[in-house]
C-alpha cells in the first residue's frame, strides 16, 4: 500500500509547474492579440489606401454623350491627363476607334451617325496611365425608309429613289447579273436618286436597293419584259424612208413631221413586225420624231432626226 501511494505522489503537478503554464498560456495570448491587431491595422491602412487611390482617380476622365438634331451623337471627352485611345461600338457590333490625331489630347470631340431604331451606343476611354473610363447611353433615332418608284418607257426604265435623308448608295441588278452600285456622295442632291436604263430583250427581274446614311434599307422587284425597237431613216433624193422593225408585232407608228402628227394603225399594219414608210421632204430644215407601240403594249422612247433638204 505504501508503495502505491509513493507513485502517485509522483505524479503530482507541483505549484511551480502550474505557474510555468499558466505563464506560457498568458503569453501566447497576448502574442497572439498583438498579431490580430497589427493585422487589422494593416488592413485598414490597405482599404484607406484604396479608397484614397480611388478618389484620386475618380473624375480624371469625363465622357458626355449628346444626340443632335441631324441624327448624330456628338461623343465629348474631357480628361486630367492625355488619352490614349477612345473607342466605341453599337449595341453588340465590333468596337471602331475614333481617328488616331485624338491620341495625346486631354479634350477630345467627335461624331458618330445613329443607327435607326433604338441602340445603345457605348464609348471607353483609356489614357496614357492606363486609366479607364467607360460609358453607355440608349438613343433613338426614326427614319423613314427611301421610297422607290420604277417607271417603264419603252426600251427603257426610269429609277427614281427619294429619302428624307441623304442616301448612301443605290444598286440595281438585272436577273442574276453582278449588281451596279452608285455611291450618292459625287451627287449634289444626295436625298434623290433618278437614271434611266436600258431593258434587256426578253422577259428580266429587276431589282433595285436603297440605302441611307443611317442604314435604312429598302428594296423593291419588278418583272419588265423588253422588247428592242429599231428605227432607221434613210434619205433617197427628195424623200426620207424610215423602217421600224420589233420582235413582236408592231400595234401602232406615230410620227410627227414638221409639226404635223400621223398615225400608220393596226388595220395597216395588220400584226407584221416591220413596217416602212415614205415621207416627201420639204425645202429647208425638216423634222421627224418617231414613236413605237408593239403588241404587247410596250412603247418606245421618241426618236427625233432633223434633215437640210436643199433641192438641185
Amino acid at each position: 500500500m505504501n508503495q502505491i501511494l509513493f507513485i502517485q505522489e509522483k505524479n503530482r503537478i507541483s505549484p511551480k509547474d502550474t505557474k510555468k503554464i499558466v505563464l506560457f498560456f498568458a503569453v501566447s495570448i497576448i502574442v497572439f492579440g498583438l498579431i490580430m491587431i497589427i493585422q487589422g491595422a494593416l488592413g485598414v491602412h490597405s482599404v484607406n489606401e484604396m479608397k484614397t487611390s480611388a478618389i484620386k482617380n475618380a473624375g480624371k476622365t469625363q465622357i458626355e454623350l449628346v444626340q443632335t438634331d441631324d441624327g448624330n451623337v456628338q461623343i465629348t471627352v474631357n480628361s486630367q491627363v492625355a488619352i490614349s485611345e477612345v473607342m466605341y461600338y453599337w449595341n453588340s457590333e465590333a468596337s471602331q476607334t475614333l481617328p488616331q490625331e485624338n491620341r495625346g489630347r486631354m479634350n477630345i470631340q467627335e461624331m458618330v451617325t445613329i443607327p435607326a431604331g433604338e441602340n445603345v451606343l457605348t464609348v471607353k476611354t483609356i489614357d496614357v496611365n492606363g486609366g479607364e473610363a467607360i460609358k453607355t447611353q440608349t438613343f433613338t433615332l426614326n427614319v423613314d425608309k427611301p421610297v422607290i418608284n420604277l417607271m417603264v418607257g419603252g426600251t427603257t426604265l426610269n429609277i427614281i429613289v427619294e429619302s428624307k435623308v441623304d442616301l448612301s448608295y443605290v444598286t440595281y441588278k438585272w436577273n442574276s447579273e453582278q449588281e451596279q452600285k452608285i455611291d450618292m456622295l459625287t451627287f449634289q442632291d444626295k436625298a434623290k436618286f433618278e437614271k434611266e436604263i436600258e431593258i434587256p430583250k426578253g422577259q428580266n427581274k429587276l431589282l433595285i436597293t436603297a440605302v441611307d446614311i443611317y442604314g435604312n434599307k429598302s428594296e423593291k422587284s419588278q418583272e419588265v419584259k423588253g422588247v428592242p425597237v429599231t428605227i432607221k431613216p434613210v434619205i433617197q433624193g427628195n424623200y426620207i424612208f424610215f423602217e421600224a422593225t420589233a420582235d413582236e408585232s408592231i400595234k401602232q407608228v406615230e410620227f410627227q413631221f414638221n409639226g404635223q402628227n400621223y398615225i400608220i394603225g393596226s388595220d395597216v399594219i395588220k400584226g407584221q413586225k416591220r413596217v416602212t414608210y415614205r415621207i416627201e421632204l420639204q425645202q429647208g430644215w425638216n423634222y421627224l420624231k418617231i414613236t413605237v407601240t408593239t403588241s404587247s403594249g410596250v412603247k418606245s422612247n421618241p426618236q427625233v432626226w432633223k434633215y437640210e433638204y436643199k433641192p438641185q
